[in-house]
């Protein structure tokens, strides 16, 4: 293993496992909540997309923070992040804290929207408001941790979710089926669960960076300068974010369509097929991180090794990750639910989800050194094409046009990663090709 495996790994295996940790105690909702019945796997499930629509504001300041911050993190300043973070932060908080109270007011509205059937309505309505609340502390703590891991603190923020969603694993476990004096809250209890783990992750964040000075100097009000360095970035990840979930709703929406047992079916494969790809998502971190960094020293030759290093590894955990499926794919199910009628539908759909981990690996490798590299418009102009158009057109053509029903989801979700991992894929071999920093674009 050389150097470059080394630093690789060092920000990327942190972050992977937090990752994979954070998906597996998240889980634990949906598979104690998966004793009650499909309704309420249902009734949970329904809250996934407005969650991301949401998490796509935080998400893009936060991936602009990572940006400006790891270029600061290769000239090895802190001031100008400490400010970076404060503003950021200022910002966000009032502006998502007004998001979240409009999607409160029209939670009920917003679920009919989704498709949510009249039978688990009433169930969805009982986990949607603390679930929001829930998803604010999530969106703080990511602009938190956008600066931790521009420095390349993945093992911080890894300690940090993890007990967060430890926390949240035992206050659902006591909660959803009752334990003791404590009376069984059903879906609430997954709700009160999560709002309590997302609390303790913003506050140890907000500690830790404290403690290592991000809180000394700097402003609280954005000014001109902020906005001139942040926007451009957050306007072109906003626009990948926003046309993914454009395109995510009108999947799931067509998925919910189906019927209560298909989308149960649906959302269960979909929460396995987020545990790898929750995963390797901590390999396009340290992608985008290691990118960065080498841009922020001028340093091409770096820039080309972690470029090679990364796609190596994601292959390689990609293949681990296909064959892991397709041996144990009913046993991976059944941890969810031993429903018969939902276990039926499931077999084929693990199929692709074993197939799907290769592109989506190289899909997120990609795109995370294409972001370090500062080219976020491209990643944003091929997202928008396929997630926001060519999904939702595929998935109707195989679920309308060709009666394939849940199948149909599945192979439109398929061919999406691949266009996905196709595009990143060229784009970063012509990068690669001009032997030199291109300018660095928003």
């Amino acid at each position: 293993m050389n150097k470059y495996d080394g630093h690789y790994l060092k920000i990327a295996l942190p972050a992977a496992l937090e990752g994979l940790f954070m998906i597996l105690l998240a889980s634990t909702d949906l598979i104690l909540v998966g004793a009650l019945g499909s309704l309420s796997v249902a009734a949970v499930s329904i809250f996934l997309q407005p969650r991301l629509v949401l998490l796509c504001f935080s998400r893009s300041l936060a991936s602009a923070v990572t940006l400006v911050s790891c270029r600061h993190a290769g000239k090895e300043e802190k001031e100008p992040s400490a400010d970076l973070l404060k503003k950021s932060l200022f910002l966000g908080a009032l502006a998502l804290g007004a998001l979240h109270l409009l999607f409160l007011f029209f939670l009920k509205d917003i679920f009919i929207l989704m498709g949510a059937s009249e039978d688990y309505l009433p169930l969805a309505m009982d986990y949607g408001p603390l679930a929001l609340l829930a998803v604010y502390f999530t969106s703080l703590t990511l602009i938190l941790q956008a600066v931790q891991l521009g420095y390349g603190d993945t093992a911080s923020i890894m300690k940090t979710n993890i007990c967060g969603n430890l926390l949240n694993a035992v206050c659902s476990f006591l909660l959803i089926r009752g334990a003791g004096p404590l009376p069984a809250f059903g879906v609430m209890g997954a709700a009160f669960g999560t709002a309590a783990g997302t609390l303790f992750s913003l506050v140890y964040s907000f500690f830790l960076l404290k403690r290592n000075g991000f809180f000394q100097g700097g402003a609280w009000l954005p000014d001109a300068a902020y906005f001139k360095t942040v926007g451009p970035l957050f306007g072109s990840v906003l626009s990948e974010q926003g046309s993914e979930r454009i395109g995510m709703v009108l999947f799931s929406r067509m998925a919910a369509g189906l019927g209560t047992v298909p989308f149960a079916v649906h959302s269960i494969c979909m929460n396995i097929c987020d545990v790898y790809y929750d995963f390797i998502m901590g390999f396009g971190k340290a992608g985008m991180v290691t990118a960065g960094q080498a841009v922020g020293k001028g340093n091409f030759s770096d820039w080309q090794q972690y470029r090679k290093t990364g796609l190596r590894w994601c292959l390689l955990l990609s293949t681990a990750a296909c064959g892991t499926i397709l041996l144990f794919a009913e046993d991976i199910f059944t941890f969810y639910t031993a429903d018969s009628s939902l276990l039926a539908l499931s077999g084929t759909i693990m199929v692709f989800i074993a197939f799907v981990s290769y592109p989506e690996a190289i899909a997120l490798w990609g795109a995370g050194v294409l972001r370090g590299s500062g080219q976020t418009a491209q990643v944003a102009a091929y997202s928008f094409l396929s997630i926001t158009f060519l999904r939702p057109l595929l998935t109707a053509f195989f679920i309308y046009g060709l009666d394939m029903g849940l199948i149909g989801t599945w192979c439109a979700l398929f061919l999406d990663q691949v266009i996905r991992a196709s595009c990143a894929s060229f784009l970063v071999s012509r990068l690669s090709a001009k032997g030199k920093f291109l300018p660095q674009a928003g």
